[in-house]
Parts: C-alpha cells; structure tokens; sequence
C-alpha cells in the first residue's frame, strides 16, 4: 500500500494517462467491431496486457520513485507502448472500413492539377533515391535522440512536457490511421510509374528492412513521419538550439522524401504539419491542465480521508 502522503493520483504522469486512456479506447473499439475483426479475442487480451504492464510501471514509480531503474523504466515506457499499440493496428484498421486511397488520390490531383509522385519520376536519380532513403530514415531517431539529450542533462527542463507532446502526436496520427485508412501511392499507383525507384544498397536495406518490421501498411492519413519529425524539430527550437540546427536538413530531406519515395500523397503530408502544429500548440497547456487535474483530484482524495 502506498503512503497517505505519496498520491497514486500526483504520481501518473500526464503521458502515462494518455497511453492508458488509448489502450482502453482502443480496446472498447475492438468489443464493439468484434463481429468483423479475426483474432479479436487476441488483440483483447493483448491491450489488457498492455493496460497492466502500464499500470505496473506507474505502480512501481509511485512506490519507488528514487530507484534508478524504476524512473528509467517510468520515463522511457512511452516508446515502448507507441510501438506496442503500432503494430497492433495492423491487425485492427483494415477490417474497420474501406481504404480511401482513391480519395486521397483525387485531392492531391485537385491540388495540383498532376500526381506528384509521377511528376517527381523525371528527378530520380539513384543516389538522390540513397540519400532520401536516409533521410526517411531518421524519423525514427530524431525524437529519440532529442529525449535523450534532454534526459542526460544535469537539469532536466520540459522533459515530461515533450515526452506528453510526442506521445500526443503519435496517438493523434494513430486515430487518423483508423478514420482514415490508405496504404499510399506506392502500392495503388504502382502501375503508373514508369521510371523505377531504384537506389543502391542502402535503398535496398532501408526498402526491405521497413517492410519487414511495419505490421501495420494503413498508416499513410496523415503522415506520421512529417508530423513527429516537425514537432521534434519545434521542441528542439525550444529547448536544444544547437540540435534544431542540425535537425532542420533532415527534416527537410524526411518532407521531400515522403513523396519521392511513394510512401505518402501530398495531403498527408499536409495532414502531419497541421497536426503537428496543433501538437506544438497546445500539447504544453494540455500537459499542464491533465497535471493540475490529477494533483487536484490528489487533494480531493486527502481531505476526503
């Protein structure tokens, strides 16, 4: 049992409520669509697993929260249940609703008056292919090594501020994923190329290697990658400038790249910086009102006992 004056309530962090509050929607979801989802008693049992392996890291945070370990584990948990919840799409999204590829498709034309992915062909060019694929690539360190810059300082400033953004920005790119499945350009306009995507080895590895490990394919509507890499790159204006300068090219290249490479219409990308924006806006104030309502309800709890 936890000390009176050690509130279970002040010892959840806001971004910890977030994958909890995902994790039972999600799992809400799978109950009621369970007719037209195979395996629906496994992902069940699996977002139970999930919601207790969560509990238990809050848990032992709230109980021990000066051991090393514990707080590492407590503060790096977050990528852990983003993956987790991921790749558990995959076995949810496509039985949910239609893929609206063919809309996207249609909007992006609108906009442009051309597809933008055919009309990048005349550009490709093997080692700008290697260098994009790079590029792509980064997303997924960007925000993991600007946590841990963060993390390893002797002061650790918006820390738990950031990590609430990023994890509010994934699970914002995951509702999206569910509203609005596509598996992009590079499987349904796959007929329409004429000059192939073709890189060396490195395009190669990263082509095959993404592949292989994304489970879920429906997670095109918005951009996930354009949304997290822009708000790792406005957290780093705030608060590693020196970082921000050495991210600001490879944001830009992971942009172009998302397009070139075929995995994203234009509107998806414009679907992530919207998101992204909103995240950088109003993720900190939402951070701050989640926490003064759990240490409210901390107080409440205290003068009810």
């Amino acid at each position: 049992m936890l000390p009176n004056h050690n509130c279970f309530l002040k010892r959840i962090a806001p971004f910890h409520v977030l994958s909890l509050l995902f994790m039972a929607g999600l799992m809400v979801l799978t109950l009621l669509c369970h007719s037209g989802v195979p395996g629906w008693g496994a992902l069940i049992i699996r977002y139970l697993l999930g919601l207790c392996l969560n509990l238990g890291v809050v848990l032992a945070f709230a109980r021990w929260p000066g051991t090393r370990l514990i707080r590492w584990a407590h503060d790096f948990a977050p990528l852990f249940f983003i993956l987790f919840i991921f790749d558990s799409l995959g076995y949810l999204i496509q039985y949910l609703q239609p893929d609206i590829d063919p809309v996207l498709i249609q909007m992006d034309f609108w906009i442009f008056g051309a597809h933008p992915t055919l009309w990048l062909q005349r550009w490709i060019a093997p080692r700008l292919t290697d260098l994009l694929s790079l590029a792509y690539s980064t997303y997924y360190f960007l925000a993991v090594v600007f946590i841990l810059v963060i993390y390893n300082r002797e002061q650790k400033p918006g820390l738990y501020e950031s990590i609430f953004v990023f994890v509010l920005g994934y699970y914002l790119s995951y509702i999206g994923y569910l509203l609005f499945p596509a598996i992009g350009p590079r499987f349904t306009m796959a007929e329409l190329y004429t000059v192939p995507l073709d890189g060396g080895v490195i395009t190669d590895f990263l082509r095959d290697t993404l592949n292989n490990l994304e489970n879920n394919k429906r997670d095109c509507m918005p951009s996930g990658h354009t949304e997290i890499a822009l708000i790792t790159l406005g957290l780093a204006f705030r608060h590693s400038r020196k970082l921000f300068y050495i991210y600001l090219p490879m944001v830009l290249g992971l942009i172009l790249a998302t397009v070139y490479l075929r995995y994203h219409y234009v509107v998806d990308v414009l679907a992530g910086m919207i998101l992204a924006a909103i995240c950088l806006a109003i993720g900190p104030w939402l951070y701050q009102k989640t926490g003064s309502r759990l240490n409210a309800a901390c107080s409440d709890q205290k003068m009810s006992n």
